[in-house]
């Protein structure tokens, strides 16, 4: 219901942030998740298509936020920056 209040990547980077607390842990300053679900998939839980998921993993890789070493994980270079992007600030 809460993701439902935000905008696509708001949705995305709110459902990282919370997988990076829950399942992520520490790395060279920032935070890596292995990611327990692929792009389909979280499309599917955010409720947007798999090229908005994308796009927004793209946004954030160039904005220099995360990196995406394979498809099944991301390592969050900037946590504060990011959590400017969830709309909860």
């Amino acid at each position: 219901m809460i993701l439902g209040q935000k905008n696509a990547s708001e949705r995305v980077v709110s459902v990282l942030l919370k997988l990076s607390e829950r399942i992520g842990f520490r790395d060279n300053g920032g935070r890596v998740v292995a990611l327990p679900m692929g792009r389909a998939d979280l499309a599917d839980y955010t409720g947007l298509t798999i090229e908005t998921v994308s796009r927004t993993f793209t946004h954030l890789r160039r904005q220099g936020i995360i990196e995406t070493p394979d498809a099944r994980s991301v390592h969050i270079v900037n946590s504060e920056q990011m959590a400017r992007h969830t709309g909860d600030y």
